[in-house]
């Protein structure tokens, strides 16, 4: 007979009892009943471990104390006295389980007996008919189905997008889903969230599982549906957009309260919130400009030349060096190991921490410059620009020029971009341009240079 001997089952966790719906209730047992199964593991006084591509536990085999499987394929058709962990893609249980089942698959089927809570995270599970599972189901998934004839003694609490509650449930069903259908009994409570009913139709999941699938996933109706012959012993709470559709031969002892969710609240005063967006962004634009213009008054004076000197030059430059600005952000960023992995290869530490300094300096310095002309810089030539185009008549022959034509620009600007469909060409329009003014500038920059150094050669001989 397989197993060590035998030891007590792993403690039982949580019992399940709200006096309310809530679906962040729900959310927040479902983490603590999955952080549960980490706490088990510590609990390994009489454990055995099983792996392979398919593990079977045949119906006369008996495992004293708990049995952790990871497989790709695992059917458990004997006895565990203790717990069962499993990791895998399938899963399916026709035998007798002591303790608690954890498990974490692509496909459940529970079709045999469980003493204690089950609790679940996978693509599909489905409690065949005949299981009988002595706790509480705790199942986060995409689709769940309790098949009639499927006993659970406890409570369900379940999160997905589907469910199918055909069997019986002892205790209270707390449920966060898309769409729901009650076939069933529900003994006590249930309390529940749907959505619409006009949600887009499911999504069949068994076309991307391996094999043949272990389980089938219902087509269920959207929003929350009660059929005739369901059985609700206590009260119904269901949150949902909808009224929920229920049969009049369905049999709902308690009272039944629908809750509405509440409408987005629309700001007060709209029109005037969006007035004052515009104005803060106009002033953090006009204090960037200003920046730069103080700052580096001849280079922001070229560019704005060369687009305005050569309009079509730099549209097409900017095709070319907004690519090769972020070509050379990710060259930027390589140096950054590249350099300190270089000295170290050289076992020089002082240089491999100076290189790495380096490198992180140029980085942080390069790749600021690009976001902060990405963001800011653009808008801000673009602004001058316009500026210089409405004073066609005057020299930008100082900072404050410079300042007054960015100031100008910018009504225009944030009116243009104000405007729905158009504010995202405004953009990428102002972005080519100031790249493609820049990259001219510097090429003008490089050529004279050129120019310098020959005439200089000539001169000398």
């Amino acid at each position: 007979m397989p197993g060590a001997a035998s030891s007590p089952a792993s403690v039982s966790l949580f019992q399940f009892s709200f006096p309310e719906s809530c679906p962040l209730r729900i959310l927040l047992v479902l983490i603590a009943s999955f952080l549960s199964m980490l706490v088990s593991f510590s609990e390994i006084s009489a454990a055995e471990f099983l792996s392979g591509r398919e593990v079977t536990v045949a119906a006369d085999e008996i495992w004293e104390g708990d049995l952790y499987i990871s497989a790709q394929s695992v059917n458990v058709a004997g006895t565990v006295k203790g717990d069962l962990v499993v990791f895998s893609q399938a899963l399916h249980v026709t035998g007798q389980i002591e303790g608690g089942v954890f498990a974490a698959a692509q496909q459940v089927l529970l079709e045999g007996e469980c003493a204690r809570t089950c609790r679940i995270a996978c693509q599909a599970a489905e409690v065949g008919a005949g299981a009988q599972l002595g706790g509480d189901l705790v199942v986060a998934a995409y689709s769940l189905e309790i098949k009639q004839d499927a006993v659970i003694s406890g409570d369900l609490i379940y999160a997905g997008f589907q469910a199918m509650l055909k069997g019986e449930i002892e205790q209270d069903v707390w449920a966060a889903v898309n769409r729901a259908e009650l076939l069933g009994q529900v003994k006590q409570e249930l309390s529940i969230t749907t959505a619409s009913s006009h949600t887009p139709d499911w999504q069949p999941l068994g076309q991307f599982w391996p094999g043949t699938p272990l389980v089938s996933i219902p087509q269920v109706k959207p929003g929350l549906t009660i059929d005739a012959g369901a059985t609700i012993g206590s009260k119904l709470i269901y949150h949902s957009p909808e009224e929920a559709n229920i049969a009049p031969q369905a049999n709902i002892t308690g009272p039944i309260e629908w809750i509405e969710p509440e409408p987005p609240l629309k700001p007060e005063n709209e029109n005037l919130n969006y007035f004052w967006q515009q104005v803060k962004r106009f002033l953090t634009i006009l204090a960037m400009g200003v920046l730069m213009i103080v700052v580096c008054p001849h280079t922001t004076g070229g560019i704005v030349e060369q687009i305005l000197q050569r309009p079509i030059a730099s549209f097409l430059a900017g095709l070319i060096a907004v690519p090769l600005a972020v070509v050379l952000s990710a060259i930027v960023l390589a140096l950054i190991v590249a350099v300190p992995m270089a000295f170290g290869w050289l076992h020089f530490d002082g240089l491999a921490v100076a290189g790495s300094l380096i490198a992180s300096l140029a980085a942080v310095l390069y790749l600021g410059s690009v976001a902060f002309y990405f963001v800011f810089g653009a808008a801000v030539v673009t602004c001058i620009t316009l500026g210089c185009v409405v004073f066609s008549d005057q020299r930008m022959t100082s900072r404050w020029a410079l300042i007054v034509m960015l100031g100008f620009g910018l009504i225009f600007y944030i009116v243009l971009t104000c405007v729905p469909y158009l504010n995202v060409g405004i953009i990428a329009a102002a972005i080519l341009f100031a790249f493609g003014g820049i990259f001219l500038w510097c090429m003008g920059k490089v050529l004279k240079g050129g120019q310098h150094e020959n005439s200089r050669e000539a001169a000398g001989s």
